[in-house]
């Protein structure tokens, strides 16, 4: 499989979690104009939990319905002609599926993590290893996709999963 298909999929996957995170925008940022500090109070442990739950678990649960739903693809998959499957053909299952996703947005998250400290001047020895940690799981993901024939990412070797043409 080319490299383009997956390309467009991703594409079309992120209008999907930019719509999400626009709504988010939305909503939060009118407050914090307004002077109300949602995450004000929380601490980093509250912080990072309110935005896991607000912005990397509705991503999780977009793709596992997607992809562990009857059709095996996202929207941005089934339009580009694409479903996943175990590494050997079958079917995952949900709970692999959970996991693709987790680990797939873990970069995500370390950045979420990083960012949120180092904007309020918190914990820099935490968030430099989390900044670092992205770009390194996301770097090589990347890398895995280039370079790969079958063009597993990261996320697919872990959970011996792959992204190929629907049948």
């Amino acid at each position: 499989m080319g490299l383009r298909p997956r390309l467009v999929a991703a594409g079309r996957d992120y209008l999907v979690i930019v719509a999400w995170l626009v709504l988010l925008a939305v909503v939060f940022v009118p407050l914090r104009l307004a002077g109300v500090g949602v995450f004000d109070g929380l601490g980093t442990v509250g912080t990072d939990v309110l935005i896991t739950a607000l912005s990397v678990l509705p991503v999780v649960a977009y793709l596992t319905m997607g992809e562990a739903g009857r059709r095996q693809a996202t929207w941005g998959k089934r339009r580009a002609g694409l479903v996943v499957v175990l590494a050997g053909g079958g079917r995952p299952g949900t709970a692999r599926i959970v996991a693709r996703g987790l680990v797939k947005l873990l970069p995500w998250q370390c950045a979420h993590m990083a960012v949120s400290r180092l904007v309020r001047d918190q914990e820099p020895a935490v968030a430099m290893p989390l900044l670092i940690a992205a770009y390194a799981l996301a770097g090589a993901s990347i890398a895995l996709v280039l370079v790969r024939r079958d063009r597993a990412a990261l996320h697919d070797l872990v959970t011996a999963t792959r992204v190929v043409p629907s049948p």
